[in-house]
């Protein structure tokens, strides 16, 4: 170990770097070459398919189980909630293996391709499989989509923001109008969904809906494909659960240790800095150490076990910057808890807000009548014009006025 001495005088020893499954944000090897709009665009196709065919189903879950199976109100709308919460669930599963194990490219096509099986297994049910069989097939669909949806949802848009570059400003500023068109894609396919899936549903059949909704997926894979050669890829850098887990631990570990009483030096970063240093540069902390949630602090003393070591056990020591991205998260519960109540409300829009549409006079000329769960469509029409304003006439004007490339600084930030 190698000790050196801060701009404070606080003693600072720099570790080796036994770790290369957590490199740095500079350091992170891009596998191949290329990312910007050109290959954006295609991941944009494959996302908006993959909400086409979720809204297209979930919008229109309750009516399936009350109309089909004629399950009680009750009975469905608890049926509705539960495959949506395990489908908000599965997520966690599918962003270790993709950070851990698979990287993001990966973890999409195997995702994509098990959302497909999910919904051709829907098809088969809504046409082949006879009564005595249909929901049990129909269940077994539904949850094979919530595994897909696991993997899918939290890779592609990590892995649309892999294609730009942040050391780029014009790359940055094409990041942020990106994102905004991100987002009308995925409004637009939910309200084309909306309307046309759902009318096919109540007037046509489910079966065909569900093998259009199948069509499309089927399409969007090919096309996700079709980019293959233009995609910027990252290697998998692990899994922050990880590296929380190990701050967590070592804190718990020395949670008897008294910095002040016993002068415990502190670990602050790896070897790169002492790299640095040599060349005559300097390499300043990405995070400054903080006061809040002091406990956590303790993962980065430095008592006599750890200079017996040869390696740094991450396990046992962490560094100030693993604390800190520790800590950074702690700090967002506070906000996560906020948006309980939200999805509290957004949940009723899937089940009793439908229902309840069921039974409003929903006529419109002498010959059409629209389907309760297209009510739905209101909300994301609102959003695309909201969102086309936005990108198009306040963010360049706050950009003028501000110089931020995103129009207007992060709060957060």
């Amino acid at each position: 170990m190698e000790k050196q001495k801060s701009p404070n005088n606080v003693p600072i020893i720099n570790l080796p770097n036994k770790f290369p499954d957590h490199p740095t944000a500079s350091n992170s090897p891009t596998v191949r070459p290329g990312g910007g709009w050109k290959a954006a665009i295609f991941i944009i196709f494959v996302e908006v398919a993959e909400q086409f065919a979720s809204i297209g189903l979930s919008s229109n879950l309750i009516m399936y189980f009350t109309t089909v199976f004629h399950e009680p109100l009750g009975v469905a709308a608890k049926q509705v909630n539960n495959w949506v919460g395990v489908s908000a669930v599965f997520p966690l599963l599918g962003a270790f293996v993709a950070d851990s194990l698979l990287g993001r490219f990966k973890t999409i096509i195997i995702a994509s391709l098990i959302f497909f099986i999910g919904m051709m297994v829907l098809t088969v049910s809504a046409t082949v499989v006879g009564d005595n069989q249909r929901k049990a097939v129909f269940f077994l669909g539904l949850y094979i989509l919530s595994v897909g949806q696991g993997g899918h949802r939290p890779c592609v848009q990590t892995f649309a923001a892999d294609q730009f570059d942040e050391e780029s400003p014009e790359e940055r500023k094409k990041k942020s109008s990106f994102f905004n068109w991100w987002y009308v894609g995925l409004v637009g396919g939910s309200t084309f969904a909306v309307f046309v899936v759902i009318y096919v549903q109540d007037n046509i059949g489910w079966g065909l809906s569900f093998g259009i909704l199948a069509g499309v997926l089927a399409a969007a894979i090919i096309l996700f494909l079709a980019g293959v050669k233009k995609y910027r890829r990252q290697v998998p850098v692990g899994s922050p659960l990880t590296r929380i887990a190990q701050v967590v631990v070592a804190a718990a570990r020395k949670w008897r240790v008294d910095e002040t009483r016993n002068g415990w030096r502190i670990c602050y970063e790896e070897d790169n800095r002492a790299k640095n240093d040599a060349e005559g540069e300097h390499n300043l902390m990405t995070l400054a150490r903080t006061n809040q949630f002091r406990i956590l602090d303790k993962a980065t003393l430095i008592d006599k076990e750890d200079e017996a070591r040869k390696k740094r056990d991450p396990w046992r020591l962490s560094t100030v910057e693993e604390v800190e991205e520790v800590k950074l998260v702690v700090r967002l519960i506070p906000v996560w808890v906020s948006c309980l109540m939200f999805a509290v409300v957004q949940a009723q829009i899937h089940t009793f807000f439908t229902k309840q549409g069921s039974t409003m006079l929903r006529s419109v000329g002498p010959h059409f009548q629209l389907p309760p769960a297209s009510l739905q469509g209101v909300v994301g029409l609102t959003i695309l014009l909201t969102v086309l304003f936005y990108d198009r006439v306040f963010v360049p004007a706050a950009r003028n006025f501000t110089g931020h490339h995103s129009g207007l600084p992060n709060p957060i930030n």
